[in-house]
């Protein structure tokens, strides 16, 4: 049979006949038996509902899946099962019909010849399931071949994880009541008091290690990592030839060398084991018999041992986890070794280093869970650990971070610094691997500690402080913000989405929030008033504070200037009216260059956002036209204020409308500066005027504007796209065979050369390169949430606490509309986090005796921290523990 139908099989009447020669294996008898025998005793039916993994698809026959399908929902139901119970439940859901009518069910419980052989009908049913679901495998594996789904590797390796499952049926887990697992435990437990057994895991061979671990446990990712020539390979195969060599629980180990060749590992072992040294192997200078009887004798151990190389140089997870698996059914592992990660090769389709390192991280803890068993990945530290004072590797080193102000954007529309998230579990906003913006949970938020930090200046104003280490996302994929130079391109989020959840206050709140932080005034100790020269700001602010219980009183002043004095407040102990409010969104007693929009306003929903904006612009906001030296009419729409955060605040709600604000900041002599929040480009200036609007004195200029904008064609050359964009598109023009001036043909612009390619394009330029192109990627580059900001400036900024997230999934998240990456993927996956030092490495002129170094325990998930002291003896190379004589 070289292909067969879908799972969902009609039944075969005709046992003889062609068709039923080609059906998948089954047996309508078994399927029936056991549907009798459930039908005809309470207890059978529970044993095989709770006790086995048989399952509605592990029946052939359509009626059969749904009589059992309805024997599980009676059982659920805690109802009796039998002919009648089944009938009524089939006849109330509308399935008798497909279940065949009661006629059938009353056929299955005669058609039972012994309700005692149950146990074999179902094994029968299993056995058939399982062909079925091996037939179904092969025949999707030749789809993908022949369909050319995956690179060839890919393909490979997908095979035999899906030969496995279907042998091992991983999918058939479930829930387990705790219970069955403490039961288990506790004979573990048990077994280990009364043994003395302190190693539940493969041994190091390093007893102080294994005093701290109790070995490597099973199904753990250990990460080993240091800075280059610490010694980091030779400890790794210290602990192979440990393991392996083990004197009375040898187990099985894999060695993938990306690194050294197998000849060299060779050496080492042998220099190792033997105490001969390695140069001296290297040059054949074994002139005495007892060396050469040392060397023997210990080839003679390796002999017998079960340990396994691969020094393959190019080779990626799929193979090492393909190869992991058919070395661990043949020999039990107990050890698994990656040298190193980051020499891996990338599987898929994944072009960003960064997040390759982090799905081989994440692909290596995947395997270890897989076969149980430990696997040690070593990992290369970067630069940043010789930038401090104690050059000793922390935790931090695999993480990048920023400062505790930096605002989380958060799925119910809040941005919080990170600092206040600490120790929480937020659902923030983060980017996919299709740039579209999707909530993600974060699975930890805390405090790295004090590191010395710079500041990365947009060209849109906004700012952010990290570690130099710390990666944005940008034109080119993840990098770090030390390596960023003016003229870069990062990501920005263009559009917010508006909360699934949205929090809709009554309008004349809404209205009175905007009117007050622009010409508010609400101190501590003093009246509460509002100043404006516009009768129509006055109206709205004096029917709003009355709806809320307060008093208000107009005193006149020059012209048409006047006050309102908003009275009715309460006193401390017991506020009310607008005091009360104002107190309760936490922006009570904001001097001008404090004030800020309050969190809970991030959560309206979008037209109240509009709404919001609307009454703060009538006040300190500015929508008008300029004449420009060349005759043309130019529109300006800005907000201005001395407080810096709350024109932060103005940019993000514009954010929420698909509107990319640049913040610029203007000095004004003595006085605070003043900073303004553009709205740029005739294409933003239309959304403004449709989703913001304008209200009391500026509605004429809004109008005004729009008779500008009416008539002008949409063109900018701010968003744009980044230039690597252009990469993508000759790749694409080159693998389908169209000349650049083939390319000009179709678009019907004239031919430009390789000079067109030079420019940042639109996203509508891309956009049409994609269709004539037919290249979904591209689609998607030109379609995405994100929009292309430029870098300033990047300068040292001090030392700062800092603090980390991690985004499972998507890596990221939204640093105030920034796209940063989620920095602690490799530490994140692992269960244990191992660091060497040596001072003598930065420190020649050490105290500490020669050789002497030091294993950091920096991350345990199951015990405690600590440090290991080594002793490294070059010359072999090996590193030796208290325990272990020369």
């Amino acid at each position: 049979m070289s292909t067969f139908p879908d799972e969902d099989y009609e039944p075969y009447t005709e046992p003889q006949s062609t068709a039923a020669a080609m059906a998948p294996p089954h047996s309508l008898e078994a399927e029936q038996g056991v549907l009798g025998a459930i039908l005809l005793s309470d207890k059978t039916h529970y044993e095989y509902l709770v006790q086995t993994a048989l399952t509605p698809d592990d029946f052939y026959r359509d009626r059969h899946r749904v009589v059992f399908e309805t024997m599980f929902e009676l059982y659920e139901e805690n109802e009796p099962i039998d002919v009648l119970t089944v009938t009524e439940h089939l006849r109330s859901r509308g399935k008798l019909d497909e279940a065949g009518g009661p006629a059938e069910i009353d056929a299955l419980a005669g058609a039972v010849p012994a309700v005692g052989n149950i146990r074999r009908y179902g094994a029968i049913v299993k056995e058939h399931a399982l062909l079925r679901r091996l037939l179904k495998t092969t025949y999707d594996i030749q789809s993908a071949v022949h369909g050319h789904e995956a690179e060839a590797r890919e393909i490979v390796e997908r095979a035999e994880t899906q030969i496995l499952e279907v042998a091992h049926d991983d999918r058939a887990k479930d829930f387990v009541p705790v219970g069955d697992v403490l039961h288990a435990e506790i004979d573990v437990w048990q077994r280990i008091a009364t043994e003395g057994i302190t190693m539940t895991g493969t041994p190091s061979g390093f007893p102080d290690l294994d005093e701290m671990t109790g070995g490597f446990q099973p199904g753990n990712l250990i990460i080993l990592a240091a800075r280059p020539s610490m010694g980091k390979s030779a400890l790794v195969t210290n602990i192979a030839e440990n393991v392996a060599l083990h004197p009375s629980n040898p187990k099985a180990v894999a060695l993938f060398s990306l690194e050294m060749s197998e000849g060299e590992l060779a050496q080492r072992f042998i220099a190792s084991q033997a105490s001969i040294k390695g140069d001296d192997l290297r040059k054949g200078r074994l002139k005495k018999e007892r060396d050469w009887k040392r060397v023997l004798e210990t080839a003679a151990r390796y002999d017998a041992a079960k340990l396994f190389i691969d020094d393959s140089s190019d080779i990626g997870l799929l193979e090492i986890r393909a190869k992991a698996r058919r070395l661990h059914q043949q020999h039990e592992l107990g050890l698994i070794i990656v040298d190193y990660l980051q020499l891996m090769r990338a599987d898929g389709r994944i072009e960003n280093r960064v997040q390759q390192v982090s799905a081989m991280s994440r692909g290596l803890k995947i395997l270890a869970r897989e076969l149980l068993c430990p696997v040690i990945a070593l990992s290369q530290l970067s630069r940043g650990v010789e930038s401090r004072t104690d050059k000793r590797p922390m935790l931090s080193d695999l993480r990048e971070c920023v400062t505790g102000d930096t605002l989380v954007t958060l799925a119910d529309g809040r941005r919080i610094p990170i600092e206040e998230l600490v120790g929480t579990r937020p659902e923030v906003v983060a980017v996919d691997e299709r740039d579209r913006l999707v909530p993600a949970v974060a699975e930890e938020v805390w405090p790295v500690g004090r590191r010395a930090v710079v500041e990365l200046r947009l060209a849109s104003g906004r700012r952010i402080r990290t570690t130099a280490d710390h990666r944005l996302r940008t034109g080119g994929g993840w990098e770090t913000v030390g390596s960023l130079v003016p003229g870069d391109r990062v990501a920005l989020a263009r559009d917010l989405p508006e909360p699934l959840t949205t929090d809709r206050w009554p309008e004349h709140e809404v209205v009175l929030l905007g009117q007050l932080i622009g010409d508010g005034s609400y101190l501590r100790g003093q009246p509460m008033r509002y100043t404006t020269a516009s009768q129509e700001n006055s109206d709205a602010v004096r029917a709003a504070a009355i709806a809320m219980g307060s008093v208000v009183r107009r005193h006149e002043g020059r012209g048409s200037w006047h006050q309102l004095v908003i009275a009715g407040n309460g006193n401390r102990w017991t506020p009310a009216g607008v005091g009360a409010w104002l107190k309760q969104l936490g922006i009570f007693d904001q001097r001008s260059g404090e004030k800020r929009v309050p969190r809970a306003a991030f959560r309206l929903p979008t037209d109240q956002i509009g709404l919001l904006l609307r009454h703060l612009w009538a006040t300190d906001g500015s929508i008008h036209v300029d004449r420009s030296d060349r005759g043309r009419d130019k529109g300006r729409v800005a907000y201005v204020t001395i407080s810096r955060g709350l024109a932060e605040d103005v940019a993000a709600l514009l954010l929420r409308l698909g509107i990319v604000a640049r913040i610029t900041t203007v000095a004004q002599g003595a006085h605070r500066p003043a900073h303004h929040v553009q709205v740029s480009g005739s294409a933003a200036q239309r959304r403004f005027l449709r989703l913001v609007g304008a209200f009391g004195p500026r509605v004429p200029q809004a109008e005004q504007l729009a008779g500008v904008l009416a008539t002008r064609a949409e063109a900018t050359n701010v968003d744009t796209l980044p230039t690597e964009v252009w990469a993508r598109v000759r790749a694409r023009m080159a693998e389908r065979g169209v000349t650049t001036r083939a390319m000009a043909d179709l678009r019907g612009t004239s031919y430009g050369g390789s000079a067109h390619f030079a420019y940042a394009p639109s996203p509508t330029v891309a956009m049409e390169y994609a269709l004539l192109l037919e290249d979904d990627v591209l689609a998607d580059i030109a379609s995405c949430d994100l929009f292309w900001d430029r870098v300033v400036s990047v300068s040292p900024a001090g030392e700062e606490d800092v603090y980390d997230l991690t985004v499972p999934g998507p890596h990221c998240w939204l640093a105030d509309g920034i796209v940063s990456h989620n920095s602690g993927g490799i530490e994140q996956d692992a269960d244990l986090v191992m660091f060497i030092y040596r001072d003598e490495y930065y420190y020649p002129e050490t105290t500490e005796a020669p050789g002497e170094g030091e294993l950091i325990i920096a991350k345990h998930r199951n015990g405690g921290l600590g440090t290991v002291h080594l002793n490294f003896q070059g010359e072999y190379p090996r590193f030796l523990g208290q325990a272990r004589e020369d």
